[in-house]
């Protein structure tokens, strides 16, 4: 056995511990510890925003603040008062009884480093599990240092000893002996394809997400100073990183498209020219792979222009290119995980909403979609036809996709993309998918 296994050997054996004196916890005990785990992590919200863009280099720190904010209060509030131990609900003759699944591995990705652990030790605490983290190596620092602020208010509230531990040497080693442990109980992953495709392949029930490239459809009735101001915060919220922030905008009036570029330059847009977006595309991605380089991931529009040659004015808050087409043949229609956004003009609604499927088709399937538009009867029609499990109306992207803040979603930083994604669910993943349901049927009376 090598020195990798014998370790996580070890950690796993410390959370069955846990898991067993955590089944006998009442409600009042567990809202007990989350509530106290919910303060502590918005208490060093803004510590671990520091940390976190000192050990990666990506986003910035107000927007990190406001991610780790969102990740321990907002979902908590959401949590709050709801059940989650026993008999939680019993609706025409079915009583439906929560049990913890056990041992939860986590796997975190350097984007949303520390929000994403604060969030994933709320909800599985919240249904009596364990969690276990193997966080990205690029973040190992500020994420063990969410984990650790989480724990020590975990325990201080009364929760067992070892109810959240981490690997602490990061590898791909560990990270899969994590995954494909015989005593894990399920998988919850963020992260990069490949670790969702390794989770899904554990041997374990798994929840995990895709990638975005959200189409962002501007249709002619849309309130356009609305529109692009919330398009502008979504897609500049902590540099992009966010894999629901808007990668291209599609217009289907040209007219409608001129005025909105205008607006775009007026509100801090720099519009690149068909030269600079070609130098763009030779910096942007890692086209073996297929995805965003990790040189340009959460930086700013300035570092991205001048790795590819040229030069933007300081107020600058992002970079836009006109488009070919939204499908693979432009590099530049991918997910850029950056504030770099594409626009792409046609001329029906038809050929937009087209055009937006096309987009999530061959690189967003199953995340995420937006409309801006004030007839009701568009929406409707794009909704129904763009492979998206989260369509959002008149909202930024990244604000409304992740729950609470522009409408009633439930309040996650995992997203799921579904049968389409190659995920096991299209929910927005919270503390209610962590919980083993028991149903208890009456009989009918005759």
């Amino acid at each position: 056995m090598s020195k990798v296994s014998e370790q996580v050997n070890q950690m796993i054996a410390k959370a069955e511990k846990a898991a067993e004196a955590f089944r006998s916890y009442s409600q009042l005990d567990v809202d007990r510890i989350v509530a106290s785990m919910a303060r502590a992590g918005v208490s060093k919200e803004r510590r671990l925003a520091e940390l976190a863009v000192e050990e990666t280099g990506i986003g910035n720190v107000p927007d990190k603040i406001i991610k780790n904010h969102f990740g321990a209060h907002v979902v908590y509030e959401y949590m709050r008062g709801k059940p989650s131990v026993g008999v939680i609900e019993e609706e025409d003759g079915i009583i439906s009884i929560a049990e913890p699944y056990g041992i939860i591995a986590a796997v975190t990705p350097v984007t949303n480093p520390a929000a994403t652990t604060l969030f994933k030790s709320l909800i599985a605490l919240k249904g009596r599990n364990v969690i276990c983290f193997a966080f990205h190596p690029k973040a190992q620092k500020c994420s063990e240092e969410a984990a650790r602020i989480m724990y020590q208010a975990a325990v201080a509230a009364g929760a067992p000893l070892d109810c959240i531990q981490w690997i602490s040497e990061p590898s791909i080693e560990a990270t899969e002996a994590l995954m494909k442990h015989p005593d894990v109980a399920m998988v919850i992953a963020t992260g990069g394809g490949a670790m969702v495709k390794a989770a899904y392949s554990s041997g374990h029930p798994a929840l995990g997400v895709g990638p975005g490239n959200v189409p962002v459809f501007i249709e002619k009735t849309a309130k356009l100073e609305m529109a692009i101001p919330d398009v502008i915060a979504s897609k500049t919220f902590d540099n992009g990183t966010i894999c629901s922030s808007d990668q291209s905008v599609i217009f289907d009036d040209a007219e409608v498209a001129e005025r909105a570029l205008q607006l775009f330059k007026e509100n801090g847009a720099y519009l690149c020219s068909e030269e600079e977006k070609a130098s763009l595309e030779a910096v942007m991605f890692d086209k073996e792979r297929g995805v965003p380089a990790m040189a340009i991931v959460g930086k700013t529009p300035q570092y991205i222009a001048q790795l590819a040659g040229f030069t933007v004015p300081a107020e600058v808050k992002m970079l836009m290119v006109p488009l070919t087409t939204t499908g693979p043949q432009d590099w530049m229609s991918h997910e850029k995980l950056s504030p770099v956004l594409g626009w792409y003009i046609v001329d029906s609604r038809e050929k937009a909403i087209s055009a937006a499927v096309c987009q999530l088709e061959f690189g967003g399937a199953g995340h995420s979609a937006v409309v801006f538009t004030e007839n009701e009867e568009v929406a409707k029609e794009f909704a129904l036809s763009v492979p998206a499990n989260r369509v959002v109306w008149n909202q930024p992207s990244v604000h409304g996709t992740i729950g609470a803040l522009y409408n009633d979603l439930v309040p996650s930083l995992t997203l799921g993309c579904g049968a389409m994604g190659g995920n096991i669910t299209t929910e927005n993943v919270g503390f209610k998918n962590l919980l083993n349901i028991k149903r208890v049927a009456r009989r009918k009376v005759a």
